[in-house]
């Protein structure tokens, strides 16, 4: 043995993937002069952050020491910031927390992370492509779907075609009672019946 050194001796954890990592809101601006942070929550609760929680932001961990909400906001106090000049820069960051510390979803309600990308099928079998995208429009959730193939022959048949509002060929489907008829995570397939008119 010359010199070398077991890293399994160091108790220093190793920093998470970023495919074990969710982004779940955004830095929007310093508040106060204590280092206090405004957050954009993209679920929409202004409480998901409790005291003691780690999040990262541009890679770095940090630890929430307190908690508040100010209307549809967060707001966070990092550890070790506790000024408005070392607040700054994470102003426009988006936060991330590891995938399983996020809280359980009751059943039929899925964290975005977990759907993106899943093959979505009709009740009949026939296949409409990937779900790329999730719209939130405020009222009910619209799922983008985008055809298989080359993007560039889509958008040259669909120029031909007139299909879609925006010659783009994805199917809009809006997330509504009965349109979701099963999600199979395991094997990445949603079953949708979609409404008259969408496809």
């Amino acid at each position: 043995m010359t010199g070398s050194h077991d890293r399994s001796e160091h108790s220093v954890p190793e920093p998470p993937d970023l495919e074990d990592l969710v982004v779940v809101g955004r830095v929007r601006r310093p508040t106060g002069i204590d280092g206090t942070l405004l957050i954009e929550v993209y679920s929409g609760d202004p409480k998901r952050f409790s005291v003691g929680d780690r999040v990262f932001i541009d890679g770095s961990e940090h630890e929430i020491v307190r908690t508040g909400a100010s209307g549809k906001s967060a707001k966070i106090k990092l550890a070790g910031i506790d000024s408005i000049e070392k607040a700054g820069p994470f102003r426009g960051e988006e936060l991330a927390v590891t995938i399983d510390s996020l809280p359980d979803n009751p059943p039929g309600v899925y964290y975005h992370y977990e759907i993106l990308g899943i093959d979505v099928v009709t009740l009949d079998g026939q296949r409409l492509g990937t779900l790329t995208e999730v719209i939130e429009t405020g009222s009910n959730d619209v799922f983008v779907v985008s055809p298989d193939g080359d993007a560039t022959r889509r958008e040259a048949a669909n120029e031909d075609s007139g299909k879609g509002p925006n010659n783009s060929g994805e199917i809009l489907i809006p997330v509504l009672d009965g349109v979701i008829v099963a999600v199979d995570k395991e094997n990445g397939v949603m079953t949708i019946d979609p409404p008259a008119g969408s496809i």
